[in-house]
């Protein structure tokens, strides 16, 4: 394994001012209002953030460094920079921000009741509202945040509880895809995937711990195949998009519906019945596919 790279944990200590905050949103407006020539002048951007102390200014201004770029024309964000607002606007930091409940399709896994969307403590859950039957997903608040906490509008975004649903399938349906594929859906480092035994339930898992920020990721085996070319094709001639239909709403994601084909190595097989038709997909001790067949 490779030694972790050295953590870029200085932007934290430059972003705890809010007066620093306040410069890169000023320059991050200025930049969505005009991204051909997002440059603000010194004075104007004085203004915009409500500094009178041009000495206390000058030291907020300076200590930003890499996060902004100085010119002949004033100042703008950096590609960095960029980053640091987009990862402040996401609101992942919030640990007091809540959401929900709104109404999930699908049913628990374990006991059949009816699902929710919730979201606190800093992680979005689908839940029958048993907390040990809950599933984390990997969602920022920024994505709720059109839509209030029964899943209708409220920032004038016309979210109903359907999109919002919608969106969190796009994001959680990837998360499986991405973990395949030995990335990271946390820091994009790398992840190096194995099938193995669920550590609370009787069933196989995909999982694997990243070597960059060290988060442990694991989906089910069938939900780690919801975005493979196979699925996809097969599911769309029969008028399912899969795409962005939550995973937890197909029986063929749920845990033990994988099928033990080899021991050694390891093989599991996930069958998926639409109609007359059968699609069966076997994953190697990795997660990778290794042979689809229809029947």
């Amino acid at each position: 394994m490779s030694p972790a790279p050295p953590e870029s944990t200085a932007f934290i200590d430059l972003v705890s001012d809010s007066t620093r905050r306040s410069i890169l949103r000023a320059l991050a407006d200025a930049h969505a209002e005009a991204p051909t020539d997002p440059w603000l002048a010194y004075s104007d951007l004085r203004d915009a953030v409500s500094v009178r102390d041009k000495g206390n200014f000058n030291y907020h201004l300076d200590r930003l460094d890499d996060l902004i770029v100085s010119g002949e024309r004033g100042y703008r964000l950096s590609r960095v920079g960029m980053a640091v607002v987009s990862t402040l606007a996401s609101d992942r930091f919030d640990t007091g921000w809540t959401w929900g409940p709104v109404d999930a399709p699908g049913a628990c896994y374990r006991c059949g009741d009816p699902l929710e969307l919730r979201y606190d403590d800093g992680m979005l859950h689908v839940t029958c509202g048993d907390g040990s039957h809950a599933i984390p997903l990997s969602v920022w608040p920024s994505l709720l945040a059109g839509a209030g906490d029964d899943g209708h509008d409220a920032n004038a975004d016309d979210w109903g509880s359907d999109e919002v649903v919608e969106r969190v399938a796009l994001l959680v349906n990837r998360y499986g895809e991405e973990l395949r594929h030995g990335i990271c859906a946390d820091c994009h480092g790398r992840v190096d995937p194995a099938v193995e035994p669920h550590p609370e339930e009787d069933c196989y898992h995909l999982a694997g711990r990243c070597e960059r920020c060290g988060f442990a990721h694991g989906t089910y085996v069938g939900a780690s195949l919801i975005r493979h070319p196979a699925v996809v094709a097969f599911t769309r001639e029969h008028g399912v998009e899969v795409r962005t239909c939550p995973w937890w709403t197909f029986d063929w994601c749920a845990p033990g519906s994988e099928t033990v084909v080899e021991t050694d190595p390891l093989h599991l097989r996930i069958d998926i019945r639409l109609g007359s038709e059968e699609l069966s997909l076997v994953v190697d001790d990795e997660g990778s596919v290794v042979s689809t067949v229809r029947s």
